[in-house]
């Protein structure tokens, strides 16, 4: 058996610092611990270089250059320490991510190649063989997949393959008895899924699959071994979106931004991506959340969570999903504002030209310096927790994006809480082609859109005489 205390492998390494009596902080050590305590928790029988070098697996799969949200420290959101199989499905429920890796690191395509192949750019289940692949039984008995299936980015793709990997890795080392728990819980991280046809919930339909499984392949779960399994499954997979119950609005937005440069590569080179790139990534977080049902978020499985907690979880979901479409929104509306700009001025350019550099202080050195002050008019209706998220920011700033929105709160101001919506209709018009940005940007306020006008023309002074003569016809409105 695996003892982290006493067992140690040949050489200098050491899981502890005995003379310190600590253990190493950093990422990997970290979770070179967590497995090990957890595979010692269940009895298996692992060197210490075995777990080192699945330790390091798992790191290097999860920092990939495109990951700013999925990454190690995300998993150790989800660790209990307690419970050595949730404990596993933290360490493996997000190793791979396909779409956003654009392929798999050569361990896991290793571990995964014999059971899937591609097929225009699309990952399918390999028809059934003559050779019997337990773990591969298992996990498809568990996901309810078949054989020859193609596998879904958005339908469990990404989890199957990562508890795949789970199972390749250590079935030979853990009863089957053992994993299962781990996978149901990888499982019940598939986000927002509708109750099925009959009515029954996912963790219901799980929990279904896990008695036919033990009874098809002999596993023996009890129906209270079922059942505490499904419990950790939810419990575990609510841990996993807890940031949609965060108390504070401002901190869910944080990790939304973090997750627009995973699904969209041109974010990732700050200074680079252009007005339309980044309306882009708005554009398809605001149809994800505007589509989102609140009600698919969070789960809740005989008793798990106590009702109450489970209702404030809800609530508190759907608040910050709300205030979020109406964020997203007027910045979606802004970033249109500045596209019409672009359009109408020599095309698309980097956000950059007509912004200004993220990190830049000197006055002079962004749009908002140019903006003159503006009190909304009597009687205007505005929302105090957005004009609170625009005018003061989100949680901490990102890599491609102002903590503030300067500029959204100018025209937010303008417009009011009601009024941006009218205005965004005609900007997704524009978006598919069945308005002109011209005639966009003459559907604004007059003065509201001379003055950005100005400021763009200030900043992107290579446009200047284009900005400066559609500002000043405006002007002319008066």
């Amino acid at each position: 058996m695996l003892s982290v205390g006493t067992i140690e492998p040949a050489g200098d390494a050491h899981v502890k610092d005995k003379k310190a009596g600590r253990m190493p902080s950093g990422t990997i050590h970290r979770s070179i611990h967590l497995l090990a305590a957890a595979l010692e928790d269940l009895g298996a029988q692992v060197t210490l270089r075995e777990t080192e070098r699945l330790a390091i697996m798992i790191n290097e799969a999860m920092s990939a250059g495109a990951r700013s949200f999925h990454t190690p420290e995300h998993v150790f959101d989800l660790v209990d320490p307690r419970n050595p199989h949730t404990t596993l499905a933290a360490l493996f429920h997000d190793l791979v991510y396909y779409q956003v890796d654009q392929g798999f690191i050569p361990q896991i395509a290793e571990a995964v190649q014999t059971s899937i192949e591609t097929r225009d750019g699309q990952l399918w289940l390999r028809p059934p063989g003559h050779a019997e692949d337990r773990s591969l039984a298992i996990c498809m008995a568990v996901f309810g997949f078949r054989p020859g299936e193609q596998l879904a980015p958005f339908g469990g793709m990404n989890e199957f393959l990562s508890a795949l990997v789970m199972h390749r890795k250590l079935s030979g080392v853990l009863r089957d008895r053992d994993l299962i728990p781990a996978t149901a819980c990888i499982e019940a991280t598939i986000p927002f899924r509708r109750p099925g046809e009959n009515g029954q919930t996912p963790a219901e339909l799980l929990e279904a699959r896990l008695h036919a499984a033990s009874d098809e392949m002999g596993l023996a779960l009890s129906h209270k071994t079922i059942e505490q399994t499904v419990q950790w499954a939810v419990t575990f997979a609510n841990r996993d979106v807890a940031n949609f119950s965060e108390e504070e609005v401002t901190r869910f937005l944080d990790n939304t931004w973090k997750l627009l440069p995973e699904t969209n590569p041109s974010l990732r080179t700050q200074g680079v991506y252009s007005i339309k790139s980044y309306r882009i990534a708005l554009q398809k977080m605001n149809g994800f959340l505007r589509a989102l049902d609140p009600a698919t978020i969070f789960a809740q499985y005989h008793g798990a969570p106590p009702r109450a907690e489970y209702l404030e979880m809800v609530a508190r979901g759907e608040r910050n999903v709300t205030t979020a479409r109406e964020y997203l929104g007027i910045k979606l509306l802004t970033a249109a504002v500045l596209e019409a700009f672009a359009q109408i001025s020599g095309g698309d350019t980097p956000v950059s030209l007509f912004m200004g550099d993220i990190g830049a202080r000197k006055k002079g050195d962004r749009l908002e310096d140019y903006l003159p002050e503006y009190q909304p008019r009597a009687g205007m209706q505005l929302d105090q927790t957005l004009y609170d998220l625009l005018a003061h920011g989100r949680a901490s700033a990102s890599s491609f994006d102002l903590q503030n929105s300067p500029l959204s709160l100018y025209i937010y101001l303008h417009l009011g809480a009601d009024g941006f919506h009218d205005f965004l209709e005609a900007a997704q018009k524009m978006f598919v082609g069945s308005l002109s940005p011209r005639a966009f940007l003459d559907s604004l306020p007059g003065e509201m859109v001379a003055s950005v006008a100005e400021g763009c023309a200030q900043m992107a002074f290579t446009r200047s005489e284009e900005l400066f003569s559609y500002a000043a016809l405006r002007r002319t409105e008066r």
